[in-house]
């Protein structure tokens, strides 16, 4: 065999080496991140079945000021690409006692979120805007992402790892209208 026959084969093992090299980190990240869940700038997002999850995070003061029992707003958008009505029906995390839909200072109630055909419900952050609230946290959660799992009879169910931000990273409050 000759010198250059040696050294292309060795190329080609090279180049098939760093390809497998390759798909095992990607694989590896995907299994992580699961198909349906992208980060975006430290807010998550995700998609079951028709319904898209967007901008997905927890808002919360410091570690030192969070005490067990607390209750802390969970934030998303909710984006249904069908021709039928959705429901948000269910959310649940290990780290709360329960997790209930909150409309300004109305007191909370069962989550039951309808998201009409082709349409966009804003449960993000604002003065007196309908979200999503964590109540009863088992521990302070600083800056750890938690699994929080969102139902929907239709769509189906997705478990996202969602941020915990903190309050500065919050819109606030809109300026009065």
């Amino acid at each position: 065999m000759t010198r250059s026959h040696r050294t292309s084969g060795r190329r080609a093992a090279l180049r098939a080496l760093v390809a497998a090299c390759l798909l095992l980190v990607c694989a590896a990240c995907a299994e992580k991140r699961g198909p349906d869940q992208w980060d975006r700038g430290g807010l998550v997002d995700g998609q079951v079945g028709a319904v898209q999850l967007i901008h997905a995070h927890v808002l919360a003061p410091p570690m030192d000021a969070q005490k067990t029992g607390d209750d802390l707003g969970l934030y998303v958008t909710l984006v249904n690409n069908s021709d039928r009505d959705q429901v948000l029906n269910g959310v649940s995390t290990v780290h709360a006692d329960s997790v209930v839909y909150r409309e300004g200072d109305e007191q909370p109630q069962p989550i039951a979120v309808t998201l009409p055909a082709r349409r966009t419900v804003s449960l993000q952050e604002g003065h007196d805007r309908p979200h999503l609230e964590l109540v009863g946290i088992h521990r302070p959660l600083g800056a750890t992402p938690i699994d929080v799992t969102f139902r929907f009879p239709s769509a189906g169910t997705i478990t996202l790892r969602v941020p915990v931000l903190p309050l500065s990273r919050g819109a606030g409050s809109p300026a009065p209208g």
